[in-house]
């Protein structure tokens, strides 16, 4: 008895020294009692509830809006019904007016921040992340910072539908005539500059014009130039990051006869037409443009990446991305979130993808889908436009993008025509941004 004492007393002295101990670990086949990975998600109610999206026609057809936003969550949330309201039709302003506020709105980049203030729709989204357990990992990270960016806040307000991507499309028998190869992946701007030289001729009294590469806000937002120092709230357009990017852009511009006639002005729609017409050999331009060259079958194309600037080799463009951004007055968050939620499913997103809309999304067996459901571009170097990293957006505070672009634009288009020399339009546009940096701060 007194073996069987000494043996039960060291086995309680054991156990209890295990319990007190931090380096004593549980059984491995121990399950903890609250795993948050294993948990389930929170249920949305089985009440019939309408999420109205604003979201312009440009944004998502009417197809699209069917196919990726509401045939997905009415199978996966039968009790959800998506109403779509087309912004091209129907104007926010009137329909705060009308105590009509959707549930969520879409914005570009550019605008979003200035919009969601102004409108007092903005609503920190980061809550219901957590609650749904959305992994916003999932984003390329320079699409994160864009984000919030763009939302002018330190959280998220909005989450990216996909993006449109960027690529250098060539008319390969513009080329062929002329005896000049073909654009290839990895070029940098200089070179593409080079090739422009040698298609910008006439041809039977044709004028052929060899780049179009859109307007002075695309080398910006490529390379991530600030255009303000917001401690000081001076503009910074006479620095030298600006005069280089000046001169880059304008080596595309200033070559002899590109610039003539309806051309004078960079637009990118007669470009894009110009370029469906024949007689543009490049142009660097979105995926959008695919829309148009499938209605022109007889143009013999294709593409090469985005070219790159030598400053930032490995970067395209910036996030072109319709955000989605759930307002601060709608009353079916948690629904407009699962909404938001299904339509960035790996499922969706790969049908989108397949369709010719680029994912946000960092995950390589998902980029590799681009654009497999296009029968009519097989063929086509269509993953050129998905190498690139995307820009990180350059802050702008309480500077809207569309104020900004008018006062670049106005500079460079003096500038690539000869009305001014490089030193002056760079001079005449800092004194208008820092007047209207000045106009912003008294508001």
């Amino acid at each position: 008895m007194k073996k069987l004492f000494i043996s039960l007393l060291a086995l309680t002295c054991t156990i209890s020294l295990a319990g007190c101990s931090g380096s004593a670990k549980p059984p491995e086949s121990a399950a903890p009692t609250s795993d948050k990975a294993t948990d389930a998600l929170p249920e949305l109610g089985k009440d019939p509830v309408t999420v109205k999206i604003m979201a312009s026609g440009g944004m998502f057809s009417d197809d699209e809006v069917q196919k990726y936003i509401v045939e997905p969550v009415k199978k996966k949330y039968p009790q959800i019904t998506v109403e779509r309201i087309n912004a091209s039709a129907s104007k926010l302003p009137e329909l705060i007016s009308a105590g009509e506020i959707p549930d969520i709105v879409a914005n570009y980049p550019g605008p979003m921040g200035s919009n969601l203030a102004e409108y007092k729709l903005l609503y920190n989204m980061e809550p219901l992340i957590k609650k749904y357990r959305f992994d916003v990992n999932r984003f390329a990270p320079e699409a994160l910072e864009t984000l919030k960016i763009a939302g002018g806040q330190d959280y998220l307000a909005g989450l990216p539908a996909y993006t449109n991507t960027f690529a250098l499309f060539y008319n390969k028998d513009i080329f062929d005539k002329f005896g000049v190869p073909y654009p290839k992946d990895g070029m940098y701007w200089d070179e593409v500059a080079e090739l422009a030289k040698k298609l910008t001729k006439s041809d039977g009294g044709v004028q052929i014009r060899g780049i179009f590469p859109d307007g002075i806000g695309r080398i910006q937002q490529q390379l991530s130039i600030p255009f303000a120092d917001f401690t000081a709230n001076k503009s910074l357009l006479t620095n030298e990051s600006w005069k280089e990017a000046f001169e880059i852009w304008g080596s595309l511009f200033k070559i002899p006869n590109l610039t003539e006639g309806d051309f004078k002005v960079p637009n990118a729609g007669k470009n894009q037409q110009a370029f469906a017409n024949g007689t543009l050999a490049m142009i660097a331009s979105h995926s959008n443009l695919l829309n148009t060259l499938k209605t022109a079958p007889q143009v013999n194309w294709d593409m090469a990446m985005y070219p790159q600037h030598r400053k930032a080799p490995g970067i395209g463009q910036r996030l072109d991305s319709p955000i989605l951004s759930i307002t601060e007055q709608s009353k079916v968050k948690d629904a407009a979130f699962l909404v938001l939620d299904t339509l960035l499913s790996d499922e969706v997103q790969t049908a989108m993808m397949r369709g010719g809309r680029m994912t946000v999304l960092k995950d390589e067996k998902l980029k590799s889908e681009f654009g497999k459901g296009l029968t009519e571009f097989q063929g086509k170097n269509l993953t050129a436009m998905t190498k690139l990293k995307f820009a990180v957006m350059t802050p702008f505070k309480y500077l809207p993008d569309v104020d900004v672009d008018k006062i670049l634009s106005k500079a460079f288009n003096a500038y690539i025509v000869d009305e001014t020399d490089l030193n002056t339009a760079l001079r005449t546009a800092d004194e208008e941004m820092n007047k209207l940096i000045q106009e912003k701060l008294r508001k």
